[in-house]
């Protein structure tokens, strides 16, 4: 490459083309032409290599002039057009040799200025950096820790449930477990940032205004220094909601934070709080071997989001493995006894009514808040950026605060679980850095949720009581796990819940309880997403032996509980379908109408020709039929055609409806038969 020069009209439109000498060193310039096609492909596209070149360029506008310092901030003197700046950074870029492009370019890649800063390197922010960087762009992760993980808060108690479901006895072989957990995250975050170049800022940023960061570095040794940025996110997280009169300075005394310090099993421990974070340690820790584990909470019911059907599961599961569950009280005093030291805690807690528990390991549970104080956000609150309720980032749907390019992702935006913060940063970074596709894209309107309980709960869409709260017309049902060829194997307890649309099928809400749930909800979620139905579900195929079986089974029962809309048992009702259908063939075959066959029929079941079915002559009917049925089928049968449970004889009205037949108006039982002749 021996010279370039500048073709422009448009900044935005800024690339890289030959000088008019058309010798063999101009064709270098088709990589250039060639990566600057790239550069303006689709959004999901990958970047490539060459595409980095005229990605680089196109931002060449959005570059000030700094010619004056004022402390840790340049500032323009006189303002410049944009031509004027672009001709200015693409002259920096070199003009003569290939060396010196080079050069430009690296020139652009270093310094204070970063296209996109991210605050906080949990998983949403090292999506959000990832997202970036992939697509050509220079990208800085802020975050005090030396090591990232981009593991979420509750990862912890994740590691201590595997820990607890191998067996584990020991703190020792606790911590093996933690240890190895961390390590291969620590592992796998830095791949990702070394593949696609992400750079680590150890340190602390704070908002100076809306294109620049005072960023603090942990290493003392190193200056404080302003850096400028064209996006930022704010992945800062939640932290534990910390309420009197519990003193967390007291030893033994932990929150959903600080409860990763926890260096032994305890051996009585109080849970302050009955939702997600609470119940799982609380069944953790007792499978790990405390011996007594309470939990209480001021509401009267457990995870109140969950489906009545979950927390019935949950409650009892707490039961089974002797947790107690104290509800609808609060804490009036938590203290240490006068034996208590850092190594042997000792705290009693007295609750409301002069319930007294004592215990040696203490652990609120009550919510999590955003982490936005003092990173400069009230800065922004002139131009709209708001700090709402419980600390959370006001945003829209991709995470976008309203101000310059600015981004709140995760939960310190309200994002509550880990893969939806991940989501908002995919989000978010196509909505900056995109080609405008994000916009035509329809979301997921149920998103999977799942508790690490033991065993796991998992759930999507609506729950049986919100559904009939809005008045829609629904219907339900559940499949236990060992109807499935894979409970029989494993002999694992759990269920599946169906919430459907009564009429047409639709899919409304999917509930799960059992190990592998929250692995097992991702087909539910989906279903209802896309509007599918119970018909849908029977079309599709799934592996052999696993527990998706159970949409199988859950979709073939409320099927049936359509066909038989208003039906009190099932095998009542298909045991009348498969009457129905024999009639229906004889029909057929002696050119009869239905009502003459049902004339028939009846005469056939009534066996003393009493205008009357019983309970026996209908079971021996019906063995005549080659149906062998029970004498409690037998009765939900008779149930089925009356509609009362204190009937046990059927009418000859009955034995019409439940075939759909309504009796000729005025004549009724035996006179009509008697009139048919029969």
């Amino acid at each position: 490459i021996s010279s370039i020069e500048v073709v422009k009209t448009d900044v935005k439109q800024l690339r890289v083309a030959p000088a008019q000498d058309k010798g063999a060193e101009g064709k270098g310039f088709r990589s250039a032409a060639m990566a600057h096609s790239k550069a303006t492909a689709p959004d999901d596209e990958p970047v490539g290599r060459n595409s980095t070149i005229a990605a680089r360029i196109r931002r060449i506008d959005s570059l000030p002039t700094l010619v004056a310092t004022d402390g840790l901030f340049s500032r323009q003197v006189s303002p410049f057009a944009k031509e004027v700046q672009a001709e200015e950074v693409v002259a920096r870029m070199g003009s003569k040799t290939g060396l010196e492009l080079m050069r430009g370019v690296a020139a652009v890649n270093r310094g204070d200025f970063f296209d996109l800063l991210v605050l906080g390197a949990g998983p949403a922010g090292l999506r959000a950096a990832v997202e970036a960087a992939s697509r050509g762009h220079r990208v800085g992760l802020i975050d005090p820790k030396a090591s990232i993980t981009g593991a979420p808060t509750g990862a912890h108690s994740k590691a201590l449930r595997e820990a607890a479901l191998c067996g584990a006895t020991t703190w020792a072989e606790v911590e093996q477990v933690k240890n190895n957990t961390i390590q291969g995250a620590i592992r796998a975050s830095a791949r990702q940032m070394r593949i696609f170049l992400v750079e680590h800022l150890q340190g602390i940023g704070k908002l100076h205004d809306e294109t620049h960061i005072v960023f603090t570095p942990t290493d003392r040794a190193k200056p404080t220094k302003a850096l400028e940025f064209n996006a930022l996110v704010i992945a800062t997280g939640s932290q534990a909601n910390r309420f009197p009169p519990v003193n967390f300075d007291l030893p033994g005394v932990y929150d959903s934070d600080t409860v990763s310090m926890i260096d032994r099993i305890p051996e009585r421990l109080v849970v302050q709080g009955a939702g997600i974070i609470g119940l799982e340690y609380a069944l953790i820790f007792k499978k790990l071997g405390c011996k007594s584990v309470v939990v209480v909470d001021i509401f009267d019911q457990v995870v109140p989001m969950l489906d009545s059907s979950l927390q019935e599961a949950c409650k009892q599961t707490m039961a089974s493995e002797g947790i107690e569950l104290v509800m609808k009280t609060k804490f009036t005093q938590v203290e240490a006894l006068p034996d208590s030291t850092a190594l042997a805690p000792k705290i009693r807690v007295t609750c409301e009514g002069g319930k007294i528990l004592d215990c040696d390991c203490l652990l609120s549970a009550c919510g999590r808040s955003g982490v936005t104080k003092n990173l400069g956000l009230e800065s922004l609150a002139i131009m709209g950026l708001q700090v709402g309720r419980g600390g959370f980032v006001q945003v829209d749907e991709n995470g976008y605060t309203g101000v310059a390019g600015i981004y709140a992702v995760g939960d310190c935006a309200g994002g509550n679980l880990a893969t939806i913060g991940q989501e908002q940063a995919v989000r978010s970074m196509r909505k900056h850095f995109g080609s405008g596709m994000l916009s035509k894209e329809t979301r997921m309107s149920a998103k999977p949720l799942g508790v690490w309980t033991i065993p796991e709960m998992a759930w999507a869409g609506v729950t049986e009581e919100k559904a009939r709260s809005d008045g829609l017309d629904i219907g339900t049902v559940t499949v236990k796990f060992n109807r499935t060829v894979r409970g029989c194997v494993t002999h694992q307890e759990g269920f599946l819940k169906m919430v459907y649309h009564g009429v047409s099928g639709k899919v409304l809400g999917v509930h799960m309880f059992g190990e592998q749930s929250c692995d097992l909800i991702n087909y539910g979620a989906e279903a209802v997403c896309d509007g599918d139905t119970v018909y849908d579900i029977l079309q599709f195929v799934f592996p052999a032996v696993t527990y998706h079986e159970l949409y199988t089974l859950a979709a073939q029962e409320a099927k049936l509980k359509i066909m038989h809309r208003g039906a009190k048992s099932l095998t009542a009702a298909t045991a009348w379908e498969r009457v129905e259908v024999a009639l229906a063939k004889s029909c057929q075959e002696e050119g009869k109408t239905i009502r003459e066959v049902l004339h028939v029929a009846f005469r056939y079941f009534d066996l003393d020709s009493s205008g009357y079915i019983t309970p026996e002559q209908l079971k021996a009917a019906l063995k005549g039929l080659g149906m062998q049925l029970s004498d409690e089928h037998i009765m939900k049968m008779v149930v089925e055609a009356t509609g009362s449970d204190e009937d046990e004889h059927i009418e000859y009205e009955d034995f019409l409806r439940i075939f759909n037949v309504e009796p000729e108006r005025g004549i009724v039982g035996k006179a009509e038969i008697q009139q048919q002749g029969l």
